[in-house]
């Protein structure tokens, strides 16, 4: 936990670690620190070879027993074993979670994190943008007082020279963009990045593929060829006056019989969810920002993708289709509450616990239909 008040005085990482916590990975190296006291930061992507003993006391399943426990899973000088000394769960329970991993789940290819760089090359060959506008860029967004307008200033030169350029230069360097984003999105789930400038440019191609249009955009193959333009006609099935006969009408007066969705009865537990989030993360969400929670919701059950994934996968898949869902979504959603984007994209601990909470919620509706 990065944040705890019990009262009398409030407990963060920085302040009884004795350093910033962007530093904790790195002092953690030191021979003086042999404990590392996780909650849900490093418990999954933290790469540290040193480590070489586990003590569990919380419930973990499927994929986050994989990722949690392979943190031990690192070579290093004079490292022979690991140690799992587990106080939360049964050994048939965390069999379950490694089983499909084990010997029929691999990967054709490996990713390549170079890849990243070899992008980076070529998205400097377009001219479009420079270094010097990502890190201009990157001042903003990770300054002290973001905001998107600001953002948006500092984009609208590129967007410029983007649209002043060819259409077939536009359409590749928005495929390269584009690709580059994906990438780091997936990499940064597996891997822990050294490089800021990597993130810096993510953050400013994820921002950047919002303000750019390719020219004519297609439909999707797929969607084409389930489209018969060719077999609709305009017909005329009647013409003429409609007709309304005189006399006396009778209207039912309206009778409140209590509400009639369960929108009206998420006010109060969404309330809870903002009052829980300041308490654990030291934020300052107030109930407008409820709003923003709702609208999300509202747009993940309105997606029929998502609610197939539920009908034929168990909760851990849904669950990961779920997360990129909700985080697509929320880039949508950047101007409609920055302060909330913000936090989503800049701390990981934030967005896990957001979304965990938003599936919850998202799969007990999806199943009470």
């Amino acid at each position: 936990m990065r944040r705890f008040n019990d009262g009398t005085k409030k407990y963060t990482e920085a302040g009884m670690n004795g350093f910033p916590e962007s530093q904790t990975a790195e002092n953690f190296k030191q021979d003086k620190y042999k404990l590392l006291i996780v909650a849900n930061k490093f418990q999954t992507g933290f790469d540290q070879p040193l480590l070489q003993a586990m003590y569990i006391d919380k419930k973990l399943g499927g994929v986050a027993a994989v990722q949690t426990l392979s943190r031990l899973n690192r070579v290093a000088p004079g490292k022979t074993t690991t140690v799992v000394l587990d106080f939360a769960n049964e050994a048939d329970e965390i069999e379950k979670a490694f089983k499909p991993y084990y010997e029929k789940t691999w990967l054709k290819e490996g990713t390549d994190p170079n890849l990243l760089y070899d992008y980076h090359t070529r998205l400097m060959d377009f001219h479009i943008f420079s270094d010097e506008d990502v890190e201009n860029y990157a001042r903003i967004y990770f300054g002290s007082s973001p905001s998107v307008d600001k953002l948006h200033a500092a984009l609208d030169p590129i967007a410029k020279r983007f649209q002043e350029s060819a259409v077939e230069e536009r359409e590749k360097f928005y495929r390269e963009l584009k690709g580059y984003v994906r990438l780091y999105a997936f990499l940064s789930q597996i891997i822990t990045f050294t490089d800021a400038d990597l993130e810096k440019l993510y953050q400013f191609g994820r921002m950047l593929l919002r303000k750019i249009k390719l020219p004519e955009e297609r439909l999707p193959v797929e969607i084409q060829s389930s489209i018969d333009i060719d077999s609709y006609r305009i017909q005329k099935t009647s013409s003429g006056k409609i007709k309304l006969g005189r006399g006396e009408g009778e209207l039912e007066p309206r009778i409140d019989t209590g509400p009639k969705s369960s929108r009206s009865e998420d006010l109060e537990p969404l309330s809870l969810i903002i009052k829980e989030m300041n308490q654990r993360f030291g934020t300052d969400f107030s109930e407008k920002d409820r709003f923003f929670i709702q609208e999300l919701e509202a747009k993940l059950d309105a997606n029929p993708s998502l609610e197939s994934s539920v009908k034929v996968n168990d909760p851990e898949n849904v669950k990961l289709t779920f997360n990129i869902v909700a985080n697509s979504i929320v880039q949508d959603m950047c101007e409609t509450n920055f302060k909330f984007y913000k936090h989503i994209n800049d701390d990981l601990d934030f967005q896990k616990f957001f979304f965990s909470l938003l599936f919850d919620r998202y799969y007990k509706r999806i199943k009470g239909k």
